[in-house]
């Protein structure tokens, strides 16, 4: 009787991991060459693309063959946000200039030169007021989008800048450039408040997770890196890919972060347990995943790669949490977060442009630039569903754990009075290897222990 039982429960926790286990819902080609950015509309009605073929395509979500690609740059396209109304849209293109869109059949749009170089990112306020984009000229701009105008320039970084991304609060914005370092702006000071520095290889993005505490980064060497902000130092470092990583996002509900890399997969990691959870391979083999991205409520993802290919998946692997019923947090929950501003061996005039003193300014240029409301801005390409029985492999990593020696390292800067203060994670050392392999071990003892609870009472019922 014992034994049936251990079967029963044995069967359905493998169910309730397969259950978990991502899913490919539908699959897109429509762009005729590299797929650089994706976003959800925040209704998760639409998902917009961007490419290097120097359009952006609206695929309709509801009506899968339907899509309508716009076109105005006149070089690669980088990047494409919604608003937070999803009302509009913005793109950044190497032409090095910036376009707002209204999604509509009549393309309208206003575009403006935001820099003197390639216009690498570009990010709407949380409250849709303001705009921020990086470039290659090595500055960082933030823009007022209804009163068309510049406000200012973050001019720290001594080469080209990749990524520039704002907080949940709107407060503070976050860049990575090509000189190894990652910083933290005070908007409304506009003064660098922190300065992340990498010897070994540039971040490709960052991103803010959702508590607002910690930054995510990407980087060149197949590694993602988290920072906590408020001790400015590193938090978790995995070592997770073969080739450069080019984006990670993290899911809304803060526990998981998603990877895209050139070795031509994508990674789900557990922030939680910290480590590797799944491995996602449906891009061609060869090929580069450039691009992924959340819906709002985490419920999908998308992925777009060099194979000119977009991937929409449903999520899945959040519902082991609530499956589990434990209580998940990566960071202890504050009131506020304690900043101070520290000098950067710049002076603030040196460091920050006024709007008023730019020639960039949206003012001038929305008074020279009309609204394009020609037809020859959108056309309805010939897309849709593909091939529905794609190839694609979900490696599930939650019940594996191999000795791999720099797999992952977790840094904790806890309090002195707490038990686990002393606890740091090493990769240096057979001794340190050997205590995470037992730590590893309990952490998945306990969980399944967790699991298994779970599942009886259920039995019970």
């Amino acid at each position: 009787m014992l034994n049936e039982n251990f079967y029963t429960i044995y069967y359905i926790r493998m169910m309730i991991e397969t259950a978990c286990d991502p899913t490919i819902e539908k699959h897109f080609k429509g762009h005729e060459n590299i797929i650089t950015s994706l976003c959800f509309h925040p209704e998760t009605t639409q998902l917009a693309s961007s490419s290097s073929d120097k359009s952006i395509i609206l695929w309709n979500l509801k009506e899968s063959v339907r899509a309508y690609r716009f076109f105005g740059h006149k070089d690669v396209i980088f990047d494409v946000t919604y608003a937070p109304s999803g009302e509009v849209i913005a793109t950044a293109s190497r032409d090095r200039s910036v376009i707002i869109w209204v999604p509509k059949v009549t393309g309208q749009s206003l575009d403006f030169k935001a820099h003197s170089g390639a216009v690498r990112s570009v990010q709407f306020s949380p409250d849709g007021e303001k705009l921020i984009t990086a470039s290659d000229d090595k500055s960082v701009k933030l823009w007022m989008v209804c009163q068309r105008r510049f406000l200012m320039s973050f001019v720290c970084h001594t080469s080209w800048v990749r990524c520039a991304r704002f907080s949940l609060d709107g407060r503070l914005i976050v860049s990575c450039s090509d000189d190894k370092t990652i910083k933290l702006w005070d908007v409304i000071s506009g003064q660098c408040i922190k300065s992340f520095n990498d010897v070994k290889a540039y971040s490709t993005h960052v991103e803010f997770h959702p508590s607002g505490y910690v930054i995510g980064s990407a980087n060149t060497i197949g590694c993602v890196k988290l920072y906590d902000i408020r001790t400015g130092s590193l938090y978790q470092h995995y070592a997770t890919h073969k080739g450069s990583v080019n984006m990670i996002k993290f899911h809304p509900k803060g526990n998981f972060i998603l990877t895209a890399s050139d070795d031509s997969t994508m990674k789900v990691l557990d922030l939680l347990e910290g480590r590797p959870i799944y491995t996602l391979k449906g891009h061609a083999n060869g090929t580069s995943v450039t691009s992924v991205t959340f819906s709002s409520n985490g419920e999908f993802f998308a992925s777009g790669g060099t194979d000119h290919q977009l991937l929409m998946w449903k999520t899945n692997f959040d519902k082991d949490d609530i499956a589990r019923k434990i209580s998940r947090h990566l960071v202890s929950p504050v009131k506020e977060v304690e900043l101070k501003i520290k000098d950067e061996k710049l002076h603030k005039d040196d460091d920050i442009s006024v709007g008023e003193e730019e020639i960039e300014s949206l003012d001038e240029k929305y008074d020279i630039t009309n609204l394009k409301n020609g037809r020859i801005h959108c056309e309805v390409p010939d897309t849709g569903i593909l091939n529905e029985n794609l190839e694609y492999r979900v490696i599930n990593m939650r019940n594996q754990r191999p000795f791999e020696k720099g797999r992952i390292v977790n840094i904790s800067h806890l309090s002195k009075e707490s038990p686990d203060s002393c606890r740091v994670t090493c990769t240096n050392g057979i001794v340190d290897a050997l205590n995470e392999q037992v730590q590893s071990l309990s952490d998945a003892v306990t969980i399944l222990e967790q699991r298994l609870s779970v599942l009886e009472e259920e039995l019970r019922k």
